[in-house]
């Protein structure tokens, strides 16, 4: 989907105020294309208690009516609930024809059917043309939950190809250790264990004798250097446990990510040559 100028060139940022009008305009959207009908049974006509009731076991606060929120609930912890509720609960309408109810013995005009795969993909694309404006920028992934973005060039390193190489053992823990991180309100000892799961891989690879063939032993010494050295791993008086985690575990992070992207293509380049 097109992306204006703004959004091209990061000119504007969106506030929590500005947020929330485009959630709402989102939100107008699809509610009159009847996308809520058939998962959360919300039509123009008006909202079921059914969901009302849902949204107050399944949210920390009341959604509806979206269109009248007072002040204090126009929160960026709120908008992000809601973004992610409303995406699973929409469906797309297929065509439209006469039905006979036999239960009821009477004939009705309805949608054929529902997708809501095509539906959410629609909804993804529309989201995401003001939530990458919002704050730092974030997306809402394929699977509902929003995720932060980063910089630019740290963006593409999220988004870089996971190249298969062993599902179980690499490829997995690599997907899962980037959602992990790319999730909001992680705690640095959320992200140290993200760190710890990252060098694993590195671990399973050099027991498997795979590192070599990309690094050289004074080489891959200095990836495990980082995790023993840095209170990562061990713990013992010989650490260094005084520094600025909040930045350094972000820098040890996307270290590792980094070297997982190239060190993954030079073994499997190896791995063909020796073929």
């Amino acid at each position: 989907m097109k992306k204006y100028y703004s959004s091209r060139n990061k000119s504007s940022t969106l506030t929590e105020e500005d947020l929330y009008q485009k959630v709402k305009s989102l939100y107008s959207l699809f509610l009159e294309k009847d996308y809520f009908k058939n998962l959360a049974k919300i039509t123009k006509k008006g909202i079921p208690q059914d969901i009302i009731l849902e949204a107050d076991l399944k949210l920390s606060f009341q959604p509806f009516p979206i269109e009248k929120w007072e002040n204090e609930k126009i929160t960026e912890t709120n908008l992000f609930d809601l973004i992610e509720y409303l995406y699973d609960y929409i469906s797309k309408p297929i065509g439209w024809n006469t039905h006979f109810d036999p239960e009821s013995d009477e004939i009705y005009e309805d949608y054929n059917s529902y997708d809501p795969e095509k539906a959410k993909r629609e909804y993804c694309e529309l989201v995401n043309m003001f939530l990458n404006d919002y704050g730092s920028g974030y997306e809402l992934s394929d699977k509902g939950e929003i995720l932060s973005l980063g910089s630019p060039v740290l963006e593409g390193l999220f988004k870089a190809e996971i190249i298969p190489f062993d599902k179980e053992n690499v490829d997995k823990k690599i997907e899962n250790a980037i959602l992990k991180w790319r999730r909001r309100n992680q705690s640095l000892e959320d992200r140290k264990n993200i760190i710890l799961e990252l060098s694993e891989v590195f671990e399973w690879l050099k027991k498997t004798s795979k590192l070599e063939l990309a690094l050289e032993n004074k080489d891959d010494s200095m990836l495990f250097n980082i995790i023993n050295n840095f209170a990562i791993r061990h713990h013992n008086p010989n650490q260094k446990s005084n520094y600025d985690k909040s930045i350094w575990y972000s820098w040890m992070f996307h270290f590792y990510l980094a070297t997982y992207h190239a060190t993954i293509r030079l073994i499997i380049k190896q791995d063909q040559q020796q073929k």
